[in-house]
């Protein structure tokens, strides 16, 4: 099975003098988790102050966001919190910054079924904050289940992949797998090969489950465009019939429509750079 690391280490490298000691490490800024009044009233009567949990499913970028966002969350599923980073415990939140370049990511809890949460993540988390977005997200939602599953999504583009076959031969968009050894399914999917690596919040996460040692999968697209497409974002369909995927899922007539109003949205976005 192809390896994964959980944190990320950055070098860097400038010519100095030697009397150059004024040298000061630029501070990372950790991520802040913020709940709703009405999770925060329950956190309050829960003695362990975790919320019970039995499905994580966490979505990164703008590619796993957008399938979720069409083909798993409904209308039964309403906003509880959010991860922020970069921000501090003073600062004000509304819940509704909805653009696609938002950075926080918003926690979704089912109204009907209260132990399964959805995060989706509309862009990517930074490598330096990986382990504090993990810490942060585990400190009120509970893996101790015996029934608890994770799955996450997330993209690469496929210049990170590394085969002998030539990817142009490989119909990119195609979906790759990893797992820690709890999980006892197969993916729906081949696994990672060597020597490819994931990297950030999906290996950070991973690890952290692995050493949990819960089930979790991480589910990989590798795609050869730089702008969002519904061809994309359905690449992660046949993952409906995975678990636990297939435990939430109900049929969206509208996914299509729901898609395709994603794209334009990012498109729009992208236009303004151009």
């Amino acid at each position: 099975m192809a390896s994964y690391f959980g944190e990320i280490l950055q070098s860097s490298s400038r010519a100095v003098d030697d009397d150059d000691d004024d040298f000061e490490t630029e501070e990372i800024a950790t991520t802040s988790v913020r709940w709703s009044p009405m999770v925060k009233a329950e956190l309050l009567k829960i003695p362990e102050k975790k919320l019970p949990c039995q499905i994580l499913i966490v979505a990164i970028g703008p590619a796993a966001s957008g399938f979720v966002q069409s083909h798993l969350l409904t209308d039964d599923f309403q906003v509880v919190g959010a991860l922020f980073s970069g921000l501090s415990d003073s600062d004000v939140n509304t819940f509704d910054q909805m653009s696609p370049a938002d950075k926080n990511c918003y926690i979704y809890r089912s109204r009907q079924i209260p132990d399964v949460f959805m995060c989706l993540c509309k862009t990517d988390v930074s490598a330096e904050q990986s382990y504090s977005w993990t810490e942060q997200l585990f400190s009120c939602i509970s893996t101790a289940s015996p029934h608890f599953y994770m799955s996450i999504l997330c993209s690469y583009m496929t210049s990170e992949y590394r085969s002998e076959v030539p990817v142009s031969d490989m119909n990119p968009p195609f979906l790759r797998a990893l797992k820690t050894p709890r999980f006892a399914g197969t993916p729906l999917c081949p696994y990672l090969e060597q020597p490819n690596l994931v990297s950030g919040l999906p290996a950070q996460l991973l690890t952290y489950c692995q050493m949990k040692d819960v089930k979790a999968v991480l589910y990989v697209c590798y795609t050869d465009t730089l702008y969002l497409d519904t061809f994309t974002m359905e690449v992660f369909k046949p993952l409906v019939q995975s678990t636990p995927i297939k435990d939430v899922f109900q049929e969206n007539k509208k996914a299509g429509e729901v898609m395709k109003h994603i794209v334009d949205i990012y498109s729009l976005k992208n236009s303004l750079y151009l």
